[in-house]
């Protein structure tokens, strides 16, 4: 999780050092957004393949599943790149134009394989987790980084591509060599497991019965991020507060990765039936070890310039929005991890139907807080942002622990 968060700060900071950085960095940042929308399906496939993979017969099972998918997002990709379709986007959705707009709509041709690879990829990332072969997805992960940087670097330096399409045809090439790589060294140990149980193998209908809230649930995280560009693009300085929240939630991201790994790690600790309050005790110390971190770069101003300024490469006005949206994002870090293993209750005892509530709560709290800072304030896009980032995430927080806190004593009993 760590290496593949840090490529986003990693691609911002070469794309900082090109002729037009603010329109390639916010060009890039909106294609990849409508990207990981339409690829929303990844981020719960991990989630489904950790609850429902018990045996070699779950496993086709699975793989027929997640085969209709990738089916499904590659086709909407597709769809994304018609020119009509981007027109209406970045025009009429984004209401973006110039440099940005060309930004953006290059960026998206390279990206059209990356919802198909996404969601293998997490498959495969749940599978090698479930049979407690970790150093396996080190080996997919380190082989994606790595592609990713080298070729970002030679597309930098040798001019064969420009602007936000260096850092978009890097994602999508170190994508492609991490989903190889993990299903060339995946394929002997999932052969050889010989599972946990000897339950009838699931079928369609129940993993849809699953998978269709936490897809609603994963609906949001994915659409947040074009509903902020929107939202911003209608604010004041927008082509420099999309770059800066870009940059920002990149590094945030970066430094709190550990928040974001806790939920499949609570899900598989769960499935090798570990305490569940001591595995919330284990990801409260991630928190506030996390915190502390955050709160270290974020309030002590040298530690800030040093980071935004000197090693992502941010300058003047987009150096200054940075620093202050990675302050607005500090305060998240432990609300994250009680959320990670709240919703990891929810999914080990298969009621997921309350991740519907709670995202309905969140994309409320979401709506109102765009319409009233771009409508009843002169806010710059940075604070619509930034702002809605920590909002929603915290209360999202708030939410899950509501919902879900009765269930975590019930996951030992699974």
């Amino acid at each position: 999780m760590t290496v593949v968060t840090a490529l986003i700060p990693v691609l911002s900071a070469i794309l900082t050092r090109t002729e037009n950085p603010e329109a390639a960095i916010g060009g890039y940042g909106l294609a990849l957004s409508v990207s990981m929308f339409v690829s929303l399906p990844q981020l719960r496939i991990q989630q489904l393949t950790l609850v429902f993979f018990d045996n070699a017969t779950s496993l086709r099972q699975l793989r027929k599943f997640i085969g209709l998918w990738m089916i499904l997002v590659t086709g909407l990709a597709l769809v994304m790149v018609i020119p009509q379709t981007t027109e209406f986007l970045l025009t009429t959705v984004f209401s973006v134009s110039g440099d940005l707009k060309e930004n953006a709509s290059d960026a998206l041709l390279w990206l059209i394989p990356l919802p198909g690879l996404l969601v293998l990829k997490m498959h495969l990332y749940g599978a090698v987790l479930r049979i407690s072969r970790p150093r396996i997805a080190w080996i997919g992960t380190g082989a994606g980084a790595i592609t990713t940087v080298t070729v970002a670097i030679i597309l930098f330096t040798t001019d064969l591509l420009h602007g936000s399409s260096i850092a978009a045809a890097a994602m999508t090439s170190g994508t492609l060599v991490e989903t190889a790589t993990l299903t060339a060294v995946a394929i002997q140990p999932l052969r050889k497991f010989e599972g946990t149980s000897n339950i009838a193998k699931p079928s369609i209908k129940s993993m849809t019965r699953f998978f269709s809230p936490l897809l609603f649930a994963a609906l949001l995280p994915a659409g947040t991020h074009p509903i902020l560009n929107a939202g911003m693009a209608r604010s004041p300085e927008p082509v420099v507060s999309i770059a800066a929240v870009a940059m920002a939630f990149g590094f945030f991201q970066l430094i709190a990765v550990a928040t974001n790994g806790t939920q499949n790690t609570a899900l598989a600790l769960f499935a090798s039936k570990h305490d569940p309050f001591r595995v919330r005790r284990f990801a409260l110390t991630i928190g506030v070890i996390t915190f502390a971190v955050v709160a270290l770069i974020a309030y002590i101003p040298p530690v800030t310039s040093f980071v935004i300024g000197d090693i992502l490469g941010a300058e003047g006005r987009l150096k200054e929005l940075s620093s202050t949206g990675f302050r607005l994002l500090s305060i998240l870090p432990i609300a994250l991890v009680m959320e990670q293993v709240y919703s990891a209750a929810l999914m080990r005892t298969r009621n997921t139907r309350p991740l519907i509530y709670i995202n309905i709560l969140r994309l409320i709290t979401l709506i109102i807080w765009v319409v009233a800072t771009v409508n009843f304030t002169s806010l710059n896009g940075l604070w619509v942002g930034a702002g809605a980032w920590s909002l929603t995430l915290f209360l999202e927080a708030v939410y899950t622990w509501i919902f879900g806190r009765k269930y975590l004593s019930r996951v030992s009993s699974v």
